[in-house]
């Protein structure tokens, strides 16, 4: 099994899927990229996706790798905020991201394509983290640091710092992982090396 799948939720920018794929295959090895999808969305009164609710509707998905990373070009939020860029299950299986806020454009400005692939890739690797055990992080630089504004965003390295990096495995995942019988255990381990490596 693949350590990672992206999944397009509808029609996504072939851009930001193949950026996506190329430079996370950079750390994550392979990275299977998946046809989009179509699943429910539960919309509120904005007409925002509801992304806690997308992730539910994930769970039945035939996932094809130990983590999947699904793209939606729609707004998204969960109950009680404005907005979100993006939303994983902790310690789980799933992440989303959302680029229409990462855009230059959404916010009237020139456009600026690097931008727009730092920041995709940047909320990509925060949510993937999550899914790794990784809560947020108070320092600055460190990419599990939360961010409400793009700015925010641009601040933040891509890297993790290494009390995030720490707190990845533990005894309590490691019997998680030892029960489940599928070798996500050794790939978990495989991946966090890689990230050490990749935080150098």
């Amino acid at each position: 099994m693949a350590v990672l799948e992206i999944l397009p939720i509808g029609v996504v920018e072939e851009l930001c899927l193949s950026y996506l794929r190329d430079r996370l295959g950079e750390l994550f090895g392979e990275v299977v990229l998946s046809p989009p999808a179509e699943v429910p969305l539960k919309l509120n009164s904005r007409g925002q996706v509801l992304a806690d609710h997308l992730l539910d509707s994930l769970s039945n998905y035939q996932c094809r790798a130990d983590r999947v990373l699904a793209v939606i070009n729609r707004d998204i939020t969960v109950p009680g905020v404005d907005y979100i860029f993006g939303l994983a299950a902790l310690g789980g299986r799933w992440a989303v991201i959302s680029p229409v806020r990462l855009r230059e454009a959404y916010y009237g400005r020139e456009c600026d394509t690097g931008l727009f692939l730092e920041r995709i890739l940047k909320e990509a690797l925060h949510e993937l983290g999550h899914t790794l055990g990784m809560v947020h992080c108070t320092n600055e630089e460190c990419n599990m640091k939360f961010s409400s504004t793009v700015e925010e965003i641009d601040r933040r390295s891509l890297l993790f710092c290494e009390s995030c990096l720490g707190r990845v495995w533990s005894p309590r995942t490691e019997i998680a992982y030892a029960t489940n019988g599928d070798g996500r255990r050794q790939i978990v381990r495989a991946l966090l090396d890689r990230l050490r490596l990749w935080c150098r």
